[in-house]
């Protein structure tokens, strides 16, 4: 009769041994049961690779030491984790071979339990330590890819923030701030943070603000960036507002008040001749 030792040496081999064919098994079992991937990325290979890997692991770490089991499963689990967050797989799509994992590998366990003489207390050993093995690797897995995810949407988020207000300096003092698309009350509170910071940072004494490319301004709106007027001047920034549509101009029109304090041209090209940047050059 085996005991606990003998019988973690063999079932590791066994796994090592028939890690491709369970992971055919579970890339079947997965499709049958989650048949469309919605939309995710999904590369049947790597996805075979990387089961075939995890289940090589599990069988090598059965015959390990608790520590060194845990600092190779976590090892492996945090560079996966890594991998799924790169290539844009969600967490849900990357943790589904898991229970078919699990299933297969116990139905292994069943075989050798019919083949071989192990007991009762070599078997729940076996089941113990490779159940604590699998658990510890999905909550590594889990704890990067979360860690992780959530690093790279914060960068993707400010990257997109900082694109959505692109204050670009063209000459000394000066800068332009060129608003495309749609401005809703979020962007438009991002926008007067934003900008306030960059006129700072980049020391300007004028900005010009084009609006020839914004979708519509809606009243609440034109109060945001009316307020971002008045907070360049409390800066001593002086501001131009350029490319008002007769769209725009009717809108503003309720804020009559608010815009008698504002200097406005019909271009880009205008605001910049008549600061004294629009001349023509003689070579």
């Amino acid at each position: 009769m085996l005991n606990s030792s003998n019988s973690f040496t063999k079932i590791g081999q066994a796994l090592i041994m028939q890690a491709e064919t369970i992971s055919h098994r579970v890339l079947e079992e997965r499709s049958s049961r989650y048949p469309t991937v919605f939309h995710q990325p999904y590369d049947k290979q790597k996805s075979y690779s990387y089961i075939v890997s995890f289940i090589k692991l599990l069988g090598e770490s059965l015959s390990m030491k608790d520590e060194k089991a845990e600092l190779v499963l976590m090892e492996w689990a945090k560079k996966t984790a890594l991998f799924a967050v790169e290539y844009g797989q969600s967490l849900d799509i990357a943790m589904q071979p898991l229970p078919f994992i699990r299933r297969a590998m116990l139905d292994l366990i069943s075989k050798d339990v019919n083949s071989e003489e192990l007991s009762i207390n070599a078997l729940l050993a076996v089941i113990k330590k490779m159940d604590i093995n699998i658990d510890l690797a999905t909550h590594t897995f889990n704890e990067t890819y979360v860690k992780n995810y959530n690093e790279i949407n914060q960068q993707q988020k400010k990257r997109i923030t900082d694109l959505s207000v692109p204050v670009v300096p063209l000459f000394h003092n000066l800068g332009v701030l060129p608003l495309i698309g749609e401005i809703d009350d979020d962007r438009a509170d991002i926008l007067r943070e934003i900008t306030l910071k960059k006129c700072i940072k980049e020391k300007l004494s004028f900005l010009i603000i084009d609006i020839s490319g914004v979708t519509s301004l809606t009243p609440e709106v034109l109060r945001h960036l009316f307020m971002l007027i008045d907070s360049l001047r409390l800066l001593g920034v002086k501001t131009i507002l350029t490319g008002v549509r007769p769209d725009i101009a009717l809108t503003a029109l309720s804020f009559e008040s608010e815009m008698s304090g504002i200097q406005t041209m019909a271009s880009l090209k205008q605001a910049l001749e008549i600061l004294g940047y629009g001349r023509t050059l003689k070579i």
